[in-house]
Formats: C-alpha cells, structure tokens, sequence
C-alpha cells in the first residue's frame, strides 16, 4: 500500500503493509524527510509505514490558534490517524520534537503503542538552557538559519508563526513527569542519538540509569536524522521487529 490522505489537521502518506508504524519528525522538517533517509522504505518491507507532516509543517494544517499545539491536543491527532488507518496500536518512532510528541502518546494513550523509539531529544530536561533561560524560539530559529538553512529558506510567514506556536508548546514539557510515564510503561524502548548532538549526554545517561537499548551514531542532531547510516536503520528495522513478534506471543498465549 503506498497513498497519502488527509487526517483532521494532518496530512500524511503511508506505504506498505502490516503492522503499523509511525514516524514522527522533527521542527522545520516533514514526513518525507523519512522517506528521504531510507526508513520508510526499509520498514515497509515489512510493516504499514504512515509518516504524517506535523502540524504546522509540510501540508499540514497551520492552525494560528496556539492551544491547538499542546502536546495531548497533537497526541490526539496521532491517534486518530492510528484508528482511521484502521489500527488500534502502532509502533512510535519520534526525532526532536517528534520524540517529544511521542512522550505524550505515552502520557495520554499509552494502550495505543506498540514500542517506542525515541531519538535526538533530552527526556528529563526538553530543550536545552539558551542565554537567558531555556531556549527560545527566536533564538533557535536563527540558529537552524545559521547552520540549516535548507530547512528555513523560503519559509513563508504563516509557516514559521505556525513553527513557532509549536515550539512554544513544547518549550512547557515537563520532563520530570514525563521521564516518570516513560518509565513506568512496559513496552519496549530503544534510544538513539548523534554523538554531536546537544542531547546527547542526557539522553545516553538516562538510557543507561534505566538500562534502556541505546544507539550511538555519528553527526549532530540534524546531519544524525537527515542521513541515517545503514546500521542504525537496520537496528531500528530490528527492533520493530523484534517488538512485534514479542506482542504477537503475548497474544497468542
């Protein structure tokens, strides 16, 4: 199955067939930056791949309204194309700020997920200190300017009010709550990121504190998602697969 539809807010494409997994990008990008770096169609060879553009990005809806943003508003959003896909759970992989996301499906919908893989993002902390506090999005925008500025030329202003009520929901996450419901789930996580990612330290320290499956993998935090290298996809590819096999022998007993 290979399509594309629009879901409420969302605008996503799948390819594929099988169990389901969704993968969740990252601020300034979309769904097709998956489908670039090799993933979708590594995963597709076995399961059902949907990889939505998140709000606010890519043809999604750019809703001015920011409560719309808020981390179970847009957990919703996900279920929701979880159950019009046809699913009633689904493998999450979130980067970024699809990781934050994908906490909140943990948070508010932790039935619907099948396995968890989280990547380049700080679990107990969110977004890293800026001058003057935590980071904040004038201050990120510029950045990403600066050092990608692929993802931001030509962002018209509807887009970049749209990023910005995004990373304003997200700068209100709630590390220590959120780190606690990880976990305290029971499904199986694995965890990744660049070694030259910011994230890196604190995510790689609280995978081994909670003796997590953690992946090392070379580049910062955008070069280590727009070019995955072949071992870290196989070692998704495995994981996923390796979930859902477990949970079908749960079933079966």
């Amino acid at each position: 199955m290979n399509s594309n539809g629009k879901n409420g807010h969302l605008y996503y494409q799948i390819k594929g067939n099988g169990p389901l997994v969704v993968l969740l990008h990252g601020l300034l990008m979309d769904g097709h930056s998956w489908l670039a770096n090799g993933l979708v169609d590594a995963l597709s060879q076995n399961f059902c791949v949907a990889y939505p553009d998140m709000l606010g990005h890519g043809r999604s809806d750019k809703p001015a309204e920011a409560r719309l943003y808020d981390q179970e508003k847009q957990a919703s959003n996900i279920i929701k194309l979880i159950n019009e896909l046809g699913y009633n759970h689904a493998h999450i992989i979130g980067y970024s700020s699809g990781a934050w996301l994908a906490t909140g499906l943990v948070k508010y919908h932790p039935q619907s997920l099948t396995s968890l893989i989280i990547g380049g993002w700080d679990i107990e902390n969110g977004f890293p200190e800026g001058p003057n506090g935590k980071l904040d999005f004038d201050t990120f925008f510029a950045y990403a300017e600066l050092t990608a500025p692929e993802l931001t030329t030509g962002m018209t202003s509807e887009t970049k009010s749209a990023v910005r009520n995004c990373f304003n929901a997200i700068r209100t996450y709630d590390g220590l709550y959120d780190a606690k419901k990880l976990t305290q789930t029971t499904i199986p996580k694995l965890l990744w990121a660049g070694l030259d990612d910011i994230y890196y330290r604190h995510l790689n320290a609280w995978s081994d504190a909670n003796r997590y499956p953690f992946i090392s993998v070379a580049g910062d935090h955008v070069s280590a998602i727009r070019k995955l290298e072949s071992a870290i996809i196989s070692n998704i590819s495995e994981f996923v697969t390796k979930a859902e096999f477990e949970i079908n022998n749960i079933l079966n007993k």
